[in-house]
């Protein structure tokens, strides 16, 4: 019977530029706040979503096992995010050459369709943490008729996540603006159109997962076109907290819950959306999704923005 949590093999940075270039090229003419900081030489809050790919993408591999969707780069197919959990301690430089360790925690089977969540940590060269992830992913994306529900290992939502880091918010350059918020301010509201071309800027011409950019291949992965990756989709409403907060505001100990509930399908067009829910003197939460138009709800989560705690 198998163990968990199973140990990742540790792997190290830096990021590929041309994903971090589109990933910034992705936004569009919507990307304002995250094309400044990725111009800056900052990892955008984002692609931090991508930490965890990151080491799975280097796991070794069984060559004689069929991946679930054939060009995927690293073989990594199949990861489409359904839920992370992540905190962002401190901002983290393209070209640093961080170190991620990780563990996979569980699988699970779920209305036919197979789960799998995964831990991660994130240290920069300094040996400082950066990101704590807690992902999980559906490992294939078409439902297989006849499998059971069945758990191995942990459930995800047996698993308590990092949350906000109090320790680093008092280096938060955005204070002033954040503490200006106010409960039931409301950002966002405009039309997006998510586009091929921005999907493919983003998946660049090494995708780590073609289905979010090769409509052949999306279809042999049982989809009807390409649909965009959980963290393009993310990117939108991140957009509208930053233009809110400030552009620096997400990376001093904010901490992210976020639910993909629906694909978006290329050439949809998305609604992004952030509104202040919780103002305290410790911190300042923001509720945000991306809506279809016309359609369901994309995207739900939360972001906590921690603020530095008096001394009783």
């Amino acid at each position: 019977m198998d163990k968990w949590p199973k140990a990742l093999v540790p792997t190290s940075g830096p990021m590929r530029q041309d994903k971090l270039a589109g990933a910034a090229e992705g936004m569009g003419v919507w990307g304002e706040q995250l094309q400044s900081l990725a111009a800056s030489g900052v990892v955008q809050p984002d692609v931090m979503t991508a930490l965890t790919l990151f080491i799975l993408g280097n796991q070794p591999r069984d060559p004689l096992k069929k991946q679930k969707i054939p060009g995927a780069g690293g073989g990594v197919a199949g990861g489409v995010w359904v839920r992370e959990r992540f905190t962002i301690h401190r901002p983290l430089q393209q070209d640093d050459v961080f170190t991620v360790t990780g563990e996979a925690i569980g699988r699970h089977v779920h209305k036919g369709r197979r789960y799998g969540t995964n831990a991660s940590k994130t240290l920069n060269s300094q040996g400082e943490l950066v990101g704590s992830n807690l992902t999980t992913g559906l490992l294939a994306y078409k439902v297989e008729e006849g499998l059971s529900d069945s758990l191995e290992g942990q459930s995800p939502d047996d698993v308590e996540a990092v949350g906000p880091d109090w320790d680093v918010a008092a280096n938060n350059p955005c204070k002033d603006k954040i503490e200006s918020l106010r409960v039931g301010d409301a950002f966002g509201g405009y039309e997006v159109l998510v586009g091929l071309d921005l999907m493919e800027a983003r998946d660049t011409k090494n995708p780590d997962n073609p289905i979010h950019s090769d409509p052949e291949l999306a279809k042999k992965a049982g989809l009807a076109k390409p649909i965009a990756g959980g963290a393009h989709v993310l990117s939108f409403p991140l957009e509208v907290v930053m233009a809110a907060a400030g552009r620096d505001a997400l990376l001093h100990g904010a901490a992210f819950d976020i639910r993909w509930k629906a694909p978006v399908y290329a050439d949809l067009t998305i609604i992004p959306n952030a509104r202040v829910a919780q103002v305290e003197a410790d911190r300042v939460v923001f509720e945000i999704d991306a809506v279809i138009v016309g359609g369901a709800v994309a995207m739900v989560g939360t972001v906590t923005i921690p603020l530095p705690r008096t001394a009783a």
